[in-house]
């Protein structure tokens, strides 16, 4: 078995107690004594005294009392299986899954059994959140650009999200080696970390569930989603009359609900759509700009900069130049 793997199956002495006596023993002061009303909240000055990111397996064999955290919060189930109850709602985190919950948000955990292998990642930059996910998605998204803008953001916004990793086995790789730098260190152990974290949030924010989490899991995503979607992954080619084919709407209400429920129009959003993956590849590769409105699905120079310097304020150019 792999060495990490063996690490993390050794029982603990709190497992080993719990284990016999089936009864949660307290791993941290606030989970001591509490009001039974509210959940403790758990604070930072637990887990990051001397360091920047703190990783640790929850403790098998007893369940685990409902809490909040001060901090965003990963749950990432290495190995098995284990179901929470995430503000008040029963969940089943599956093998390679990813549970990110925001500052106050509150779970309890069921027992977990002998090889179910629940791994907690914890860092201490508060500016990160699910909303800065986002934010960070929408400047590659319509969709997200759209919805964190219109009046129905609110009633989309969550404050937990489930990631099935299994299809992105990348980031299952970058978890496993920041493990292996945390439970295992060695010279530049701390600063390792600290990159593979970045680029895992970076990972996660590019793939954040699209249309299973903001049409809140199981009901049918709203015609709005559906196009918007369709706008993030075909922007190059779609037009209205290829969408409202695709989506089995008619043309005229396809156009009307857009304008109604974004406040722009079809071709404006595929524009935009278009606009924010240029200004991404002018900051992040040397691709000349003349390939670069080619790629994105903007045949005309002219029309093209126009747009630009209309939805950034400057030319493409300039962008350029900022990023050197």
């Amino acid at each position: 078995m792999d060495q990490l793997f063996e690490l993390l199956k050794e029982e603990t002495a709190i497992e080993r107690t719990q284990k016999r006596t089936a009864s949660f023993i307290p791993d941290f002061p606030d989970l001591e004594l509490h009001d039974a009303s509210k959940p403790p909240v758990l604070k930072d000055q637990f887990f990051f005294k001397n360091k920047d990111v703190y990783i640790s397996k929850h403790n098998r064999f007893a369940p685990y009392p409902e809490h909040a955290h001060q901090f965003l919060e990963f749950n990432y189930q290495l190995k098995g299986s284990s179901r929470q109850l995430i503000n008040g709602h029963p969940y089943v985190l599956e093998e390679g899954d990813i549970l990110l919950m925001d500052s106050g948000s509150r779970h309890s955990i069921e027992p977990l059994g002998e090889d179910d292998l629940l791994i907690n990642i914890l860092f201490s930059d508060q500016m990160i959140s699910l909303n800065w996910l986002e934010q960070m998605h929408a400047k590659d998204s319509i969709l997200y650009r759209v919805l964190l803008t219109a009046d129905m953001a609110e009633s989309t916004t969550r404050d937990f999200l489930i990631f099935r990793t299994n299809e992105y086995p990348h980031i299952k790789e970058t978890l496993y080696r920041m493990m292996t730098e945390y439970f295992f260190p060695r010279t530049f152990s701390g600063t390792i970390i600290s990159h593979y974290l970045s680029i895992l949030l970076y990972e996660l924010a590019r793939q954040l569930p699209i249309e299973q989490e903001l049409s809140h899991a199981e009901d049918e995503p709203s015609p709005l989603v559906r196009t918007l979607a369709l706008i993030d992954t075909e922007y190059q080619s779609i037009t209205l009359q290829k969408a409202a084919k695709r989506l089995n709407f008619n043309k005229n209400y396809l156009s009307n609900m857009i304008k109604q429920k974004s406040g722009d129009t079809f071709t404006g959003l595929v524009t935009k759509k278009r606009l924010m993956k240029a200004k991404l590849l002018l900051q992040t590769t040397e691709l000349p700009i003349s390939s670069i409105h080619q790629m994105v699905g903007i045949s005309n120079k002219t029309f093209f900069y126009k747009k630009y310097k209309e939805e950034y304020g400057q030319l493409p150019s300039k962008d350029r130049e900022m990023t050197k």
